[in-house]
């Protein structure tokens, strides 16, 4: 068989393609290296789906980001997305940042972003007990929060359920050419499959998917940013996106609300080499810790309940979406840093009409499915519609999750088959425990559902087994 159409990654831009081209009469090849959906810089950002209003207009990424910005609500109310415009406040602490206020003022009229210039009275009122110290901040009521996880599994499932072939733990490892240049054939360590057209949304591998492809010769690294999460005490009193006012290099540090109540402090943003190394340490941790002091005064440290660092991909120039000028059949989208989620829609739309350009026909699927069934969550339900679920146990504690959710994130579509593929689409064990209670009895759940034994359940990657017992 050949495939039309071959997407190179699994994060939240590989996704929005595979769920875009799934509504096409198209046969699509989806190939992840890793053993799951959102395994990279997709599972560990802040989950901002932004306005747009803190960057310059005009570029590729911006265009992207704006024409993105009004989907929000519609995509996520259709994937079963938690979404919520919850607001941010970006501070001025001296005058060099009053400054900078008026310039991101600026920015956010071009951008067509709502916004006002709080000080005084009106400062205090609207960020009570929040950076005490500040003279000044930005406030854009627009900007959003989204649970960038499951936007990811869920255009996912969407893909899958429309026909797209997904195959997970494939990477691909070389590519076939034909006498023009063209890939014939997209190599794995298992199988080899003839293609029409391929698409190089690889994330941090982006440039190494390009040299095996012989295409542009280009770099991507990968830029560390480090993050605590803190749990839903501190949720309580952050109900809007907070930021330092941004650098060049990142936006500062924020403390932002999650979808779950949750907030995450952090990132950070040091340029390494190492394309896997996601490890933390304790003076990196530590000055994101004074940073947030700013921020939130009088915050105690016993509200960490995780560390954790994501690695985005930085490269010699932003936003590479294009034909590879070298391979007349191939598209890349990559180099997409710090926006990948907020753009994502917007991304997949040009990736599909850059397919159109080079001669894959885009004819829509009338029978396709545009939106997902709603998965009944005791966290996220009234307490008239918990009803629902009286008669399923209460495994999660921390995140109420029962063990009628862990069941279906184990089947359907695009399975949780690891204890961290649970963790991902129910948020199961990553509450104020981090699953010292409730990972026994996700991993029976596992076990059951997948025919595990109960001491081989994987934590993620094949080879991370966990359990308990022995054979």
């Amino acid at each position: 068989m050949i495939y039309d159409v071959a997407i190179i990654g699994a994060g939240v831009i590989g996704s929005a393609i595979a769920a875009r081209l799934s509504r096409c009469r198209l046969r699509v090849l989806w190939l992840e290296a890793a053993h799951d959906v959102a395994e990279g810089a997709s599972k560990a950002n802040s989950g901002i789906a932004g306005t747009g209003y803190d960057m310059p207009t005009g570029t590729l990424e911006s265009d992207l980001v704006l024409a993105s910005r009004d989907t929000w609500e519609s995509t996520c109310e259709a994937l079963d997305v938690p979404f919520e415009r919850v607001g941010s406040l970006s501070f001025a602490f001296d005058e060099d940042d009053l400054a900078k206020v008026e310039k991101l003022a600026e920015q956010a009229a071009n951008a067509g972003a709502g916004f006002e210039v709080l000080e005084g009275a009106r400062l205090r009122e609207t960020a009570a007990g929040m950076a005490p110290d500040a003279l000044a901040a930005l406030h854009v009521p627009g900007e959003a929060v989204v649970d960038p996880i499951r936007l990811t599994i869920g255009r996912a499932r969407l893909a899958v359920t429309n026909g797209v072939e997904l195959r997970c733990s494939t990477p691909a490892t070389g590519f076939l050419h034909d006498r023009d240049g063209r890939i014939t054939h997209v190599v794995t360590p298992g199988e080899t499959f003839a293609v029409g057209a391929v698409v190089n949304a690889a994330g941090v591998n982006g440039d190494v998917i390009a040299r095996a492809a012989k295409a542009e010769s280009f770099e991507i690294w990968p830029r560390k940013g480090m993050f605590l999460l803190l749990d839903r005490a501190v949720g309580e009193r952050i109900t809007k996106i907070l930021t330092t006012i941004p650098t060049e290099h990142t936006r500062g540090v924020l403390a932002v609300p999650t979808t779950n109540r949750t907030v995450l402090v952090g990132p950070t943003a040091t340029d390494e080499t190492d394309k896997t190394d996601k490890t933390t340490d304790e003076q990196t941790l530590d000055w994101i810790w004074r940073r947030a002091g700013n921020l939130i005064p009088a915050l105690s440290r016993d509200h960490v309940i995780k560390v954790f660092a994501g690695l985005r991909p930085a490269a010699d120039r932003t936003y590479r979406i294009e034909v590879s000028a070298q391979v007349p059949n191939l598209v890349h989208a990559t180099g997409i840093r710090s926006t990948g989620v907020q753009s994502s829609p917007a991304v997949a739309d040009l990736v599909c009409s850059l397919l159109e350009s080079i001669g894959v026909p885009l004819t829509p699927r009338p029978d396709s499915r545009v939106r997902l069934p709603r998965v009944p969550r005791l966290a996220e339900l009234s307490s008239a519609d918990a009803a629902s679920l009286a008669n399923s146990t209460v495994v999660c504690a921390c995140e109420h999750v029962t063990a009628a959710e862990i069941q279906a994130a184990c089947t359907g579509a695009v399975p949780a088959r690891s204890l961290d593929g649970v963790r991902k689409r129910t948020r199961a064990m990553a509450g104020r425990c981090q699953g010292a209670y409730c990972s026994v009895g996700v991993g029976f759940i596992l076990s059951v559902q997948h025919g595990y034994e109960p001491w081989n359940v994987p934590q993620g990657e094949p080879g991370s087994e966990w359990g308990v017992g022995g054979a």
